[in-house]
């Protein structure tokens, strides 16, 4: 285990929690709930005494592939959902070819100080038109919408960075309802997981939804099937996708219906959700169903401790102290907002340190795509600036502290993306510029394009 004491690396990570400059959608404001006063156990947890409000606010869990962003909201609670190659477009070239030509008179015409001259020049001759609309899209959300017990009382919401592990706890009619939800980087499925402290007192209803170019239908009685494709439904352009949703009730009623699934007095639901697309798969469905079929043989409880044990293989290689935590007692909102007012809390920054390495743990694995400009975590059709891979800068930071933060395994997708560039790269190389090797340039996505696109002020 690698300890640190001291540390001055640059906390870029934060890039892929989302500034709450990107628009996030508003969620509906929750009913008023009294939280809860005692704070979580755990070293490493955020947590909170009232519901998200914008989906900046969710907590978010990922395996790499699979994401997604919880709510804990009472009686609704909305878990928005993310696949890593749900991508729209379709693979394009935008070069132009034997621009290297007037690469000459572009000089000649900087080096006479004539930049307005030579800027335009370059557009003209060397910028292709913006690759757009093709943006990393939302799988949808996973709505649990459940009957009004009256007042809501000890409220919390967490997550767990040692763990990987959201729960929502809150007590209403007298018994004490716990929703934990976590993508397993084993078993490859989302699982929520809904139970109460007394028998026959779980009664709700699951939907899965999404903004557009989707349909979704009941299968088995105990299913819901979401399809569709991540461009305007056209048959040449964006993946096509499928979500499945299995529910796995202990006690009580279940049914499925076009509206959704069904819930009548269970003990505890365990809901499974797997979801595929076809930029790497030609049948999504079978890939679904076989996911589901496997992790559906296993119990909660060993779906959950497979889940954490591997989370903690590659969470726990370092330890981080900068002193101690004093405001530990207080919701993370609240201790953030005592820091702004000048206290002190050295092991804030240790949690935010942390924080940080779980973010890349969960939203690049070996085999996933790379973390893109959200990183695995989108609530968008059109993201902002596509949500993309943007290989000025943004990119890289994604990644600047895998080595340093002993997170080796989690820099190959950054190292796939470099490798799936060089075939395009070359081509781009010996058209545009006249050259050996291969170029990328400012931006790039799933379909790993190399052009020159957009203005020069930027593109170039």
């Amino acid at each position: 285990m690698l300890k640190l004491k001291a540390f001055s690396l640059a906390l870029v990570l934060l890039l892929l929690n989302l500034p709450a400059g990107l628009q996030a959608r508003r969620a509906a404001r929750p009913t008023r709930i009294e939280g809860k006063e005692s704070p979580p156990a755990g070293k490493f947890v955020l947590w909170y005494r009232d519901p998200a409000r914008r989906w900046v606010e969710a907590l978010p869990v990922g395996n790499g592939r699979l994401g997604a962003m919880v709510f804990g909201g009472v009686p609704r609670e909305r878990i928005q959902l993310n696949e890593d190659t749900l991508w729209a477009g379709n693979p394009v070239d935008r070069d132009k070819a034997g621009a290297w030509k007037r690469l000459p008179e572009i000089r000649k015409l900087f080096f006479e100080g004539k930049y307005v001259e030579g800027q335009r020049l370059f557009q003209k001759t060397f910028m292709g038109p913006r690759i757009s609309p093709r943006s990393y899209q939302t799988l949808g959300d996973l709505l649990l919408i459940f009957p009004d017990k009256g007042p809501k009382s000890e409220y919390q919401r967490l997550l767990d960075l040692e763990t990987a592990v959201s729960r929502t706890v809150y007590r209403a009619g007298g018994a004490l309802f716990t929703r934990e939800v976590f993508a397993s980087p084993v078993d490859q499925v989302i699982v929520v997981r809904i139970s109460c402290d007394k028998p026959r007192q779980l009664s709700f209803d699951a939907v899965l939804t999404r903004p557009e170019n989707a349909e979704v239908r009941p299968e088995g009685g105990n299913s819901l099937v979401m399809t569709g494709r991540a461009d305007k439904g056209k048959a040449t352009e964006g993946v096509a996708f499928e979500a499945r949703l299995l529910a796995l009730p202990e006690g009580g009623r279940l049914t499925a219906d076009a509206e959704g699934l069904h819930v009548k007095g269970a003990d505890a639901v365990t809901l499974l959700l797997a979801a595929a697309t076809t930029y790497n798969h030609k049948d999504p469905s079978a890939v679904c169903r076989r996911t589901l079929s496997q992790a559906a043989q296993k119990s909660y409880p060993r779906l959950r401790s497979d889940s954490v044990a591997e989370h903690r293989r590659l969470f726990s290689r370092v330890t981080l102290d900068l002193g101690p935590a004093r405001l530990s007692n207080l919701p993370t909102d609240e201790r953030l907002r005592a820091i702004k007012k000048g206290a002190e809390d050295p092991a804030f920054a240790a949690l935010y340190f942390q924080f940080g390495r779980y973010l890349l743990i969960c939203s690049s694995r070996p085999g996933c795509m790379p973390a893109n400009l959200q990183g695995l975590w989108n609530n968008h059709i059109n993201a902002p600036w596509n949500s993309d891979y943007h290989t000025n800068i943004n990119v890289q930071m994604n990644y600047w502290p895998a080595e340093s933060c002993n997170l080796s395994e989690c820099h190959e997708p950054f190292f796939d993306l470099v490798d799936n560039l060089a075939p395009r790269g070359r081509r781009t190389a010996k058209l545009v510029y006249g050259c050996r090797g291969f170029v990328a340039h400012h931006t790039t996505d799933a379909w790993w394009f190399t052009s020159l696109v957009g203005k020069a002020v930027y593109g170039a």
